[in-house]
């Protein structure tokens, strides 16, 4: 079955012809509208819910195979045959099995690479807002049940990586399988303390691998030190995963108790008090706060400068907070959210003065900005306190996405997620909240855009060239597609080649996750034997299915 035939089919499963009124059928029958039209509204574009079908079967499929959560499979280029294979799911099948579909085994083809919580977290946000589509769209019973089984398998994921460490309220890193090919037997594993009890390595680093510290997990290895990005990674995937399934009895209620209860323990350790004499720090399993656990609003970069007021970390712990107190509905969180964080420390008023570290102009680091999205997102999707919102509606419009008089602002840039957060931020709608004023169209279709350009299934991260020596050096390029690309040279985060304008997603290079990735740079990628999950394209396009206008 070619790729143009995939349109028909997803037609002929949403057309309202073939229905006869049974919610099992796929009638369609709803009465709401989300930001990205569905099958029974003006503006639906069949071929872009063809391109998130690809994506979701090869997730489904590939990409969560053994653990329900997000990571990349490598594929050696001389393996012509199995990488033919992969192509051939894609773009001939329909299914969601690859190994049924292909006979050939991905432990045999491959290799899976680590579970990241920045990646592996909106990857169960997509596949809950996918799934609510489909429930509350009235898709037909199988493709429910499918995406059911799926989020499931997500939500045992998170539990995992809740549980792992083997101390409650932490929360590891990424995780990876020993019994397949891939991360899970290549790295070197470090015990959590030596013969006398001091913790390892003597110096915290970014993330060391332990063996399972639970004894529930034996086949897996986990990676410590949860930074900032993958920390908020997996409240997001939590906090969705709960929007969708918390009133759903189809959802076993002992999957959402553990979900409750894993929010509760983590929210409970964000709001200790430690050793430095403040909160908000990621605390690990050897009892020492992560290498970038760090959200508190005196903290930069590390560093502890009281009265420092970092707008970008008061955002980040704004979110994380308001999106465990939502998903665990405990009480002294939602009193520490109000009284402390809200009411005595503003930290929505000092995300209204500034985003220190997000907008460094060409040397701007886009994990930053995703991060800073990232924590608008949850603020501004679970929060409900009338003192925080007006300040963090003024951060979004005026600081983050569009800075008046600034250069090189979102606003330009066309990364969805970033343009889907502003259009439901902006139009003041939340999880408990109808919006006030309706989306902003210009915003909406500059990520809808994004996603239409975006490169389908199979995504192999190929090495991308649109400005080769000479045009580097005239600081003068023609793109791929024809694009004219002013440089402005080695400039950017790293000393790295940037353009003047973003380049087109179309031309980007390769990305695992290009809400993080400079969209400046033209030039990039890898040898093209990593297959890319997608889960970028994925959360922002069901995060734009789901949320309603």
């Amino acid at each position: 079955m070619k790729a143009t035939v995939f349109v028909a089919v997803v037609i002929g499963a949403v057309g309202l012809g073939a229905c006869s009124g049974s919610s099992d059928c796929g009638c369609h029958g709803y009465d709401w509208q989300a930001l990205i039209p569905g099958p029974q509204e003006a503006g639906y574009d069949a071929a872009l819910e063809a391109k998130a079908r690809r994506y979701d079967r090869g997730f489904a499929a590939i990409f969560t195979n053994g653990t329900g959560l997000n990571q990349e499979f490598s594929v050696p280029l001389a393996d012509e045959a199995a990488r033919a294979a992969l192509r051939r799911f894609f773009e001939e099948d329909d299914s969601f099995d690859f190994e049924a579909f292909s006979g050939l085994s991905l432990a045999g083809i491959g290799a899976f690479h680590k579970v990241a919580g920045g990646y592996a977290g909106p990857g169960v946000a997509a596949d809950a807002f996918r799934y609510g589509v489909l429930r509350d769209q009235r898709y037909p019973a199988a493709e429910i049940e499918q995406a059911r089984a799926q989020l499931l398998r997500g939500l045992s994921g998170l539990h995992l990586v809740a549980t792992i460490p083997g101390v409650p309220g932490v929360i590891a890193r990424g995780i990876a399988r020993k019994d397949v090919p891939g991360d899970g037997q290549s790295v070197v594993t470090v015990p959590l303390f030596d013969g006398q009890g001091n913790p390892l390595p003597a110096e915290k680093n970014n993330g060391t691998w332990r063996e399972d510290n639970s004894g529930l997990y034996p086949q897996y290895v986990w990676e410590d030190s949860c930074s900032r990005d993958m920390y908020i990674g997996w409240v997001i995937g939590m906090a969705g995963a709960w929007e969708v399934v918390r009133d759903d009895p189809e959802i076993p209620q002992a999957a959402k108790d553990l979900l409750r209860q894993d929010a509760r323990l983590i929210l409970r350790e964000l709001m200790k008090t430690r050793e430095s004499g403040y909160d908000l720090e990621v605390i690990d399993a050897d009892g020492r706060t992560t290498y970038h656990g760090y959200m508190n609003e005196n903290n930069v970069d590390r560093a502890y400068l009281p009265g420092a007021r970092n707008g970008f970390y008061s955002l980040m712990a704004l979110g994380c907070v308001a999106g465990l107190v939502f998903v665990s509905g405990d009480e002294q969180g939602q009193a520490y959210l109000a009284e402390q964080l809200i009411a005595a420390r503003d930290l929505p008023g000092i995300c209204r003065e500034n985003l220190m570290m997000v907008d460094m102009g060409v040397y701007s680091n886009y994990s930053n900005y995703n991060m800073a999205f990232d924590g608008a997102h949850l603020a501004l999707r679970y929060l409900d306190n009338p003192a925080a919102l007006d300040p963090l509606w003024d951060s979004l419009q005026n600081i983050l996405y569009e800075r008046p008089g600034a250069e090189r602002q979102p606003s330009e840039i066309a990364q969805s997620f970033f343009d889907f957060v502003y259009v439901a931020g902006h139009a003041g709608g939340g999880v408990n909240r109808v919006p006030r004023t309706p989306p902003d169209e210009a915003a909406l279709a500059r990520g809808l855009g994004t996603l239409r350009d975006f490169p389908d299934c199979p995504y192999w991260d190929t090495l991308r060239e649109n400005c080769d020596e000479g045009e580097v050096a005239a600081l003068h390029c023609v793109a791929d597609d024809g694009t004219v690309l002013e440089l402005l040279g080695d400039v950017g985060r790293g000393e790295k080649l940037v353009a003047a304008r973003p380049v087109p997603m179309r031309v980007r290079p390769p990305s695992n996750y290009h809400w993080r990735s400079n969209p400046y740079a033209p030039n990039g990628g890898g040898d093209g034997a990593q297959l890319l999950p997608g889960v970028d394209f994925r959360f922002a396009y069901w995060l734009g299915r789901w949320v309603r206008r």
